[in-house]
Formats: C-alpha cells, structure tokens, sequence
C-alpha cells in the first residue's frame, strides 16, 4: 500500500508542476552538491601498517582492502616478472589449496581478489571472522604453485606469440616503450627471452622483497566501529613483522622535443594502427584536475567526443577512436586508444589523412573555446560516472587513499562536483594549452611499409624512424618485389603438395582432431568429398558445439545457438568455392581475383604474399618462398566493431597417400587463440553422401 500511496503523491506532484512552470523558460541547474560520506578515521599498528576506517551503518557488506605503496626495481632481462607475480599471488596458500581457498569463500559468499599491489575481500558482517582469516592468510602466507605458475608462463608466451597478429596491441607496446623509455617501468618490453628468465624462485622473492606492513595501507569501509577495527586489524595483521623495503629510483621520462613519427612495419594490413602520445606532468590533485578531465572528455572521452564525430562520423576512416590523459604519482600520459585496448585503427588508405584530422582536432582544443553545450554535456556525464562510482566501497577505499598518499584535503572528494561544476570554458583552454602537446609527441604508426614515406611531412627532423615489435630501432625494411605471377604462385603450392595428380586421385577424406582453446580441448571432425561437399563438427563428449555441413545444394549450420539452412549469399558461397583440397585450383574460375603482393619477412623467412579478392571478400594467403607450402592466411570481414581479420599459421606439413597436410595450426580471432591438432586423416573412405546433410 505504502508504494501505491507513494506513486499517487509523485503523479500529484508532477500534475502540478506541469500546470505552474513556464515551458518557454528553461529551469536553472541546481547548484552542485557536496557528496556525503563519513571521513576515514586512521590509526598505525606498531609495525608501520597505516589503517583507515570509513563507517557506513548503511550497508551489510563490509570491505577489507590492502595496497602496498612501494615503487619496484626496473625488471630489466626478467621484464613480466611482476604481472607474473600478480597472476599466481593469492591463487593458494600454505594452508589451503587452491580448491579449498575457492570453497571457503565461496562457502561465506564472499568476493575475494589479490594482485602484485594487495588484495582485498567482501564480505557479510556476520562472517567478518572467516572472511579476514581468509584475506589475512592469502596476503601473509601465500603459496607458489609450480602448477600456477606455469600455466601463466605459457597464457603470456601465446599471447607474445600471437602479438604480431594484431597491430593495435603492437602499437601500443611500441608507443608505450618510446613514450616512458625502456628504463623506467611501463615502458618495458615483455619478450619470450625475458618470460624465458623468470622462475618461480623470482616470484617468491618478489613477495619477500616487497610484501611489508610499514609500506601498506589496510582500508576498512562498511559498518565497522573504530574500536572494533582495532581489534580486527590488530589481530589479522599485528604479528605481520615491517622490514627495509628498498625505494626505486627513476628517471622521469620526457616528451620528445619535436613531432617524431615512429613507424612499425605490417605488410598487407587493411588498417593501420595510430597513437599520438607523450609523457606529461599530471597527477591526482593537480589544481586543474577536473579541467583536464573535462577537456580530454570533450575531445575523446566518448562516442560523442570529437574525435569520434570527425573520424567516425563525418570521414569514415575509423570505427571507434578514443583519447585519455591518465593520471599518475610520478608522470602522467596522453594517449589515443580504439577504446578496447589498442590503439586506434583507419583504413591503411586513409592512414595520413586520418593523422591530419587527428592533429586538426588537437589544435583546435588548444586554440578555439569548446562550446558551453560541450561543457555542460561534459559536466554531466562525468558528474554522473563519479555519483555512480560512490556505490562501490572500492570507490571509497580509494578515496581514503589518495588523500593520505598525495596529501589531499580531507573535504577532497566531498567537494568533486563543486570544483566540476565551477569549470568554465576559459579553463578547458587553458588545461588544453598546458596538457594537449601535439608538437612534442611520439607518432607511432603500425601499418604497412607502402605507406610509410606519406607520413614524412609529419616528421618535424623530416625523418621516418622504424621500430621492430619490442620497440627496437631498425633500418627501414626492404620492400621486395615478387618476380613471380600468382598462377606461378599457385604452381609451386600445388607441386609442394604433391602434385595435381595426387591431389586429383583424392575423392574424398575424413580428418579427426582437437582444437584447445583457453584450456578447453574440443573434438574436430572435418570431411571433404568430392564436387564440393563439406563437413565440420566440433564437439564436447556427446555435446555438439557446432556443425557446418554442405551438400553441393543446402548449407546447413546447426550448434548451441540454433539452426540455420542457406542455399545463397555469402557463406554458402564461401563454403562452396572452397570445399575443395585445394581450392587454390579453381581460384580463377571460381570467379576470384589474384594480386601478388610481394615477398615479406614471415618469422624469419621470405614469404610470398597472395592477395585473394572477390566482391567483399579478402584473403590475404602467404606462401614460402623456399618450399611453396602455404604457411598463413588472413581473412578480413566486417563485424559491427569494424574490420577484424582472423589469423592462421599452418605448420607440420605430412604426407598421406602422396599428398601433404598440415597436422597443426593455429588461429587468432580478435585475440583469441585456438590451437588445431590433426591426429588422423583417411584417404577415399567412400563417404556416405548421408554425412554431410
């Protein structure tokens, strides 16, 4: 009845309100409010361990978080050391094992986290016992399993191995090394050499080295009186023993004196990859902090920033494109991001024109006012993230944080929507003039060598300079002209095979075998037969995942999501040109049109590149130069993110009945990795045409 009564009153309210207020006159913005929450109340345990308390009578959730305030040695030839640490740290303990850790929290429903810097864990206040026991434990007696530790050496050297696939993430590798230097920690290089040199010796070390009370804050939020904090952190964490922990030196990097283009070379790509970036003194408390906000907001923050508009919107040369000014203790960065991740993409085409509109907009912040409107959106939306972010205790606890560790106020965040709100274009130009930087910043473009003199015009020492993936300077790669046709191409290939004859004597095959992917092994059954009929099933015991089958009439697709039957368009197509052994055979009556790229370095040796096209499809195909055996494919295709390519090596080339088959790939598919491994192929079984309906 209560909610009844209430609804009534909020209709009866808005009745009058419609009838009394002038619509012709827009209603004043209310003046910013301060945010109300309690101060943190802080008190040190004998051993150096900072502890605050923010009561919150209002929430059964109480949270417990630790963070170490120490700055790591450079890691040098173990580069990866501490994001390694981080992964295995708090997966078990020398009490619970990794099995016994996750039922215990799970068991008092708790959410439980741990990484290189401390852990934090939340939980009801009624397991307030359990649940410190817990994070006490993972924090004071962890454990480093060899098991653990091995698993995340292996996810990093796949994810090292396929980093060439994917030219945003090797931008932003290269940009992030050139932007802090190799000498100071985010711009190191992770290699498989560096992985190689890390041991699980190093990791326990780390945590020996680094792990302290005297350099830790341990934040309590939640409905916790401070006599009862006390106790608790006096209990869990008072027998914690402080040390010397050692306090790494840098030196703070600076921005380049003029405009330099850095160029890492991708043959063949359709996109080409752009950062704009350059370290910059910005850090949290900085007396323009929120103009800074507000100003990088209206110039990338968003899908209604400016870049976005001008790119996206009104050029068509990129799919999403995103700027960030982050803050930091020691130095902060400008940057320019596709917002997941990487840096942002255009068409390799548009590569110098999408640069130009790129360094237009960062001018025009600097030199012309925003608009009030953009100001006032500005306002709004990042107003908004802040009151939302007040519902995480994380929030909170980062809160009591910042203003110990950078010497805030204490009303500092109370009073975040008053300094937003007092904001006014004058100071988003003048934020705009100090941090906006385009003539003392590292352009670094990932993209293909064809493209990279256009850029010269750009370079203010009129100098292209070349980096390879690990940021390593290099001389500029030579482009190597393929004196070969693609029907010549497609020779060798067929030849490397066995020949068209033995190929030809191929009525029909069956291969078995898996595909691992994240952990999971995944049965695969692929079959061919003769004009053109196809079938692929993936499988989980007796579960199918999915099955592509094709007939010579109807495609069929059937799994967990659903079935489908096509008899046209674009995947019945590409099914029924290329169910073949060799499809590369009928590549020119299938109507495809062939263009030799050139001659590229593919992990070491040369490589013929074959650019396949039909109406919107494009297969870029790489054969050894040496052998003639394909040795790669990237397919391109539109998805509503924008162009996304699907990566396959194919290696360990055997032969069956005269002809030869790759027993192994590997394919990465937006940075997903999947491993196929034949164990079995069968030559002219005579194949039920009943297989592939």
């Amino acid at each position: 009845m209560r909610k009844i009564y209430g609804l009534l009153a909020l209709l009866f309210c808005t009745l009058t309100v419609n009838a009394q207020v002038d619509r012709s006159v827009r209603p004043a913005a209310e003046p910013a409010r301060e945010i109300k929450f309690n101060d943190a109340q802080q008190f040190t345990l004998p051993n150096g361990l900072k502890v605050f308390l923010v009561e919150d009578k209002k929430t059964p959730i109480v949270y417990y978080s630790l963070a170490l305030d120490v700055k790591p040695a450079l890691e040098k030839d173990k580069a990866g050391l501490s994001e390694a640490f981080g992964d295995v740290f708090g997966k078990e303990t020398k009490k619970r094992s990794k099995e016994q850790l996750n039922k215990d929290v799970d068991l008092i429903a708790a959410q439980l986290s741990s990484h290189q810097g401390g852990g934090s864990i939340a939980f009801l206040k009624k397991y307030e016992a359990q649940a410190l026991d817990i994070l006490s434990d993972v924090l004071l007696n962890p454990a480093f399993s060899q098991t653990e530790f091995d698993l995340t050496m292996e996810k990093y050297r796949t994810a090292l191995s396929a980093l060439g696939d994917d030219g945003g993430q090797v931008n932003q590798r290269v940009s992030a090394a050139l932007t802090y230097g190799k000498n100071y920690p985010q711009g190191e290089v992770e290699t498989l050499a560096t992985l190689a040199n890390i041991t699980l010796t190093d990791l326990e070390n780390y945590y020996k080295k680094y792990f302290a009370p005297n350099v830790s804050r341990l934040v309590i939020v939640g409905d916790v009186s401070l006599s009862e904090a006390k106790i608790a952190a006096e209990k869990y964490f008072g027998k914690w023993k402080k040390k010397n922990v050692p306090e790494a030196k840098y030196v703070i990097p600076s921005a380049p004196k003029h405009t330099t283009v850095a160029y890492v070379n991708k043959q063949g790509v359709v996109q080409a990859s752009i950062d704009v970036s350059y370290p910059v003194n910005f850090s949290i408390g900085a007396p323009d902090y929120e103009a800074a906000r507000l100003m990088t907001y209206i110039l990338g923050g968003s899908g209604t920033a400016r870049f976005f508009k001008n790119l996206r919107e009104t050029h068509s040369y990129t799919y999403g494109i995103y700027s960030s000014l982050d803050a930091d203790e020691l130095t902060g960065r400008f940057s320019i991001n596709d917002g997941r991740g990487g840096a942002a993409s255009v068409k390799t085409a548009a590569t110098d024109s999408a640069i130009f509109e790129i360094y237009s907009e960062l001018n025009k912040i600097i030199n012309e006012q925003v608009s009030e409107q953009e100001l006032k959106d500005a306002k709004a939306y990042i107003a908004g993230s802040f009151s939302r972010s007040l519902e995480n205790s994380g929030t909170i606890a980062s809160f009591a944080i910042n203003i110990d560790k950078y010497k805030l106020p204490k009303d500092y965040y109370k009073n975040y929507l008053k300094r937003l709100e007092a904001v006014s274009v004058a100071d988003i130009q003048a934020a705009a003039k100090k941090y906006i930087r385009p003539e003392n910043a590292w352009l670094v473009v990932t993209g293909d060598i064809a493209f990279a003199e256009k850029l010269l015009p750009l370079a203010d020492d009129k100098t292209v300079h070349y980096y390879d993936y690990d940021a390593n300077p290099v001389e500029a790669p030579e482009v190597k002209k393929a004196d070969v046709t693609a029907e010549e191409i497609i020779d060798a290939y067929l030849k490397a095979l066995g020949g068209v004859q033995a190929i030809d004597a191929i009525n029909d095959y069956e291969l078995s075998g898996s595909v691992n992917m994240m952990g999971q092994t995944i049965s695969m059954t692929q079959a061919l037969k003769k004009p053109n009929y196809y079938l692929t099933s993936l499988s989980m015991g007796e579960m199918v995942i999915q099955k592509i089958a094709f007939d010579g009439t109807t495609l069929r697709m059937s799994g967990m999501n659903g079935d489908q039957e096509l008899t046209e368009g674009k995947e019945y197509e590409s099914i029924k040109n290329e169910s073949a052994v060799a499809p590369e055979q009928n590549y020119i009556k299938n109507g495809y049109t062939l263009e030799v790229g050139g001659i590229e370095n593919l992990n070491g040796f040369d490589a013929y590149v074959l650019k396949i096209s039909k109406e919107d499809s494009k297969v870029v195909s790489y054969f050894d130069k040496e052998t003639g055996l394909k040795v790669r494919t990237v397919i391109t295709s539109e998805t509503p993110m924008g162009e996304q390519q699907i990566v396959t090596d194919f290696s360990d080339y055997r032969e069956v009945n005269g002809v030869r088959f790759p027993f192994a790939s590997k394919q990465n598919m937006g940075g997903m990795i999947m491993n196929f491994e034949t164990k079995s192929i069968e030559i002219n079984k005579g194949l039920d045409d009943s297989l592939f309906k």
